[in-house]
């Protein structure tokens, strides 16, 4: 029993089976055949080949034409592509085009910082906070009406700066309105300069290449600080782990924006404020650290799709 870790009982059972029929291969069943057998399992399978934004309708009448006497339900068809074929529904992720000169840039990149040490980089980015973001999922039992969660028509709208190393977090700015290279260079010398100190002495900074960190104002404000500097491939969020750091913390933000809304009825934008950075500096410390490390697997990732996206 401990080596097959199956209980004594079920050894007796196919034991005996053994001793009757000299064979343990299951006997025929009584019931109902399946009526998607194999070959219209792998008919199905093509025409998502073909075309993965099939719908379900669609793949149900192409199987009912393609297959005489034979009428299929759409819930089956989608049963069948979920418990046979294991596929499943989602939203396409939005990624950037990547041209083929974006793509033999960041070949020649991650060729570049294969062996790089990526436990003294800055991460940053900027990203946007919605108020009333509607992509968390929530449970309701079948047969009730759907939840209704109540949305503005103009949503208000927080902007973020931000900044991380290994070690945990550098800073977090919050503002509205657009931004621009004095902006930024007003956001390095209040958020990234005061916290130098703390990061280490060999560390880098890391920004991707927008027009606002690549203007002039902000390369000799970099340049006068004496910042290292990485360079950075274009079109790569995939290769910044800052963007799912981003993606953890607008979760936990939109979380904690429901239970407000149920409670309060009501949020402005400074309570919104106030709970992006509550969760920012909740967030795991380890988290940053694992983050920090995924840039091996992601340089690797792109190595070994020379120069395509990474699964990230």
């Amino acid at each position: 029993m401990r080596i097959t870790g199956f209980p004594k009982s079920t050894i007796y059972d196919l034991v005996n089976k053994l001793k009757e029929r000299g064979s343990l291969t299951p006997l025929p069943r009584s019931g109902r055949p399946r009526i998607l057998t194999a070959p219209k399992h792998r008919y199905l399978g093509l025409l998502i080949k073909n075309n993965n934004a099939i719908t379900a309708t669609e793949m149900t009448t192409k199987l009912n034409k393609n297959y005489s006497n034979l009428n299929v339900s759409i819930r089956t068809v989608q049963r069948t592509l979920a418990d046979n074929l294991q596929y499943v529904v989602c939203r396409p992720q939005r990624v950037p085009l990547l041209q083929p000169i974006h793509i033999h840039k960041r070949l020649e990149w991650a060729q570049n910082h294969a062996q790089d040490t990526w436990s003294t980089t800055n991460f940053s980015d900027e990203t946007t906070f919605q108020m009333f973001r509607n992509t968390q999922l929530v449970r309701y039992r079948r047969g009730n009406s759907r939840p209704c969660r109540s949305m503005v028509k103009h949503p208000h709208k927080v902007h973020a700066w931000g900044a991380f190393t290994a070690q945990g977090p550098v800073a977090l700015f919050l503002f509205t309105g657009n931004l621009n290279a004095q902006r930024y260079c007003e956001i390095l010398e209040s958020c990234l300069f005061p916290n130098i100190p703390q990061v280490g002495r060999r560390w880098r900074f890391q920004q991707d290449n927008s027009p606002v960190h690549t203007s002039q104002v902000t390369r000799r404000l970099l340049e006068a600080h004496h910042i290292r500097m990485i360079d950075w491939p274009s079109n790569s969020p995939d290769l910044n782990p800052i963007e799912n750091l981003w993606a953890i913390l607008k979760k936990k933000v939109e979380k904690r924006v429901g239970v407000w809304l149920i409670e309060k009825k009501k949020l402005t934008i400074d309570e919104f404020q106030a709970i992006i950075r509550q969760e920012w500096e909740s967030l795991d410390r380890d988290l940053y650290l694992r983050l920090s490390r995924s840039m091996k697997n992601r340089i690797d990732q792109v190595i070994e799709r020379e120069g395509k996206k990474c699964d990230y």
